[in-house]
């Protein structure tokens, strides 16, 4: 049984990795920004009243990032799994409007600036302050989900510049880190969960969030050193740079 935080768990693939995690009897903190607009997270909690805690974070806030480093601290005394999941895109609620990421002309600093905050800067702050809870956890590791699209090798059209930008910092912020921190048994490696049936994926995608969540957790057990800083398909694969 591992002790988990999950970001962004409040639906999608954030949700399906809370679903996953109790399945298997870890103990989940699973951060959202408002816990009480998450109606099945409020479902899981009286289901597993014990394993699973609500915990408010936007990771953006280093107040509130702090917050959840000292309830972990206080309630577990250490972590073992770390899941950077939360994230946005152009047609997310709260990102402004999709030309001030998409279209040339009208792009906007401020908005495209909010986006790699919380895309790429805000899972390495997060990272950053739970090191020495991980540094102490039972095989530790931390995960973290890009997207196909923050892929150099793959970017075969114009646009869509704040998303895939801010994924591939996230890529290299997250090997860096992982290059780093392999010193104190930390394993860090980024996925690419696939084109899944959430809000961003839509309607057409073939994979879940469940199959997802399921393939990386899979995955992420048997990770060794030798893995540290891969970029990887939810499946295991490897995934171009």
């Amino acid at each position: 049984m591992a002790r988990v935080l999950i970001t962004g768990a409040g639906r999608g693939l954030g949700l399906a990795f809370v679903r996953s995690c109790l399945t298997r009897g870890d103990t989940i903190w699973a951060g959202v920004r408002q816990p009480e607009k998450s109606p099945q997270l409020t479902e899981l909690k009286a289901k597993y009243p014990q394993e699973l805690h609500l915990v408010p974070l936007d990771v953006t806030d280093a107040a509130a990032i702090e917050n959840v480093w000292q309830q972990l601290h206080k309630e577990a005394g250490a972590l073992d799994l770390l899941i950077n999941n939360a994230g946005i895109n152009s047609m997310s609620a709260d990102a402004g409007g999709t030309a001030a990421h998409l279209r040339l002309g009208e792009l906007d600093s401020n908005r495209m600036l909010a986006m790699f905050h919380i895309n790429a800067v805000a899972p390495l702050m997060l990272a950053q302050r739970c090191i020495d809870l991980l540094a102490t956890g039972d095989n530790p590791r931390i995960i973290s989900i890009s997207s196909w699209l923050g892929s150099l090798a793959n970017k075969a059209s114009g646009g869509n510049y704040s998303y895939c930008a801010s994924k591939t910092a996230l890529n290299m912020l997250m090997r860096a880190l992982a290059l780093e921190v392999i010193s104190k048994g930390i394993i860090t490696v980024i996925f690419n969960p696939g084109w899944m049936q959430t809000d961003m994926g839509g309607p057409r995608a073939k994979l879940t969030p469940d199959e997802s969540a399921r393939g990386i957790l899979q995955v992420t057990d048997n990770l060794t050193a030798s893995d540290a800083g891969r970029f990887l398909n939810w499946d295991g694969t490897e995934h171009p740079w």
